[in-house]
């Protein structure tokens, strides 16, 4: 089966623009999909990248107009600058982690609704009240998933997620990997699928 490894950030709104589109090339061409929540506040200063906020105002510019860009093309209601950006903690992403190590198969559904709760709704996704309303949407069980987010499992493998991130050259969200091929962006899941096909043909 085709594998595709999917470094992602709950506050990364390329991550969000791409995340249901990734989820459709997954079904289209039957792919197994590692969706890998890790910390780019861990991984941009070993791979030259910055924060939104110490970006260049050039750069900060340019972003907000790409996300507006962006997101009218995808016809995504995405707030560029919303209420409770950036996320302060990495609970929603530990919860994403939590509910995919329970092998519940709501990881991916989570956290689109975790993504869409922060650049769409304007929620804040770090208070657990939001969050529990979230994975209730999901069906799952709120309480069991967020104590078992802030244990040490969910942690030690967040942090290990994040070591092979950068081991594996992985600098910025979304980042998909498939075989030695590195995709950086939503905006290059055309060349996603591109090797999806290739590998469809041989197998």
């Amino acid at each position: 089966m085709i594998k595709i490894d999917y470094y992602m950030s709950h506050g990364s709104p390329w991550t969000f623009l791409g995340h249901n589109r990734l989820g459709a090339l997954v079904k289209k061409y039957d792919a197994k999909l590692n969706i890998l929540p890790v910390n780019y506040g861990d991984i941009f200063p070993v791979s030259g990248g910055l924060p939104v906020t110490k970006r260049p105002p050039q750069r900060q510019k340019m972003r907000l107009q790409e996300l507006e860009r962006w997101s009218k093309f995808l016809k995504i209601e995405l707030v560029p600058q919303p209420k409770f950006f950036p996320s302060k903690s990495q609970l929603p992403s530990l919860v994403i982690i939590a509910s995919k190590l329970k092998d519940t198969k709501k990881d991916f559904v989570l956290a689109n609704f975790i993504m869409n709760a922060l650049w769409v709704e304007e929620l804040d996704v770090d208070d657990e009240k939001i969050l529990s309303a979230l994975i209730s949407k999901t069906g799952l069980e709120p309480d069991e998933i967020i104590s078992f987010a802030k244990g040490a499992e969910c942690t030690e493998i967040f942090d290990l997620y994040t070591k092979n991130a950068i081991k594996n050259d992985v600098f910025g969200a979304p980042t998909f990997i498939i075989e030695d091929q590195i995709y950086w962006g939503q905006d290059r899941l055309d060349f996603v699928e591109r090797h999806l096909i290739e590998l469809t043909k041989i197998q």
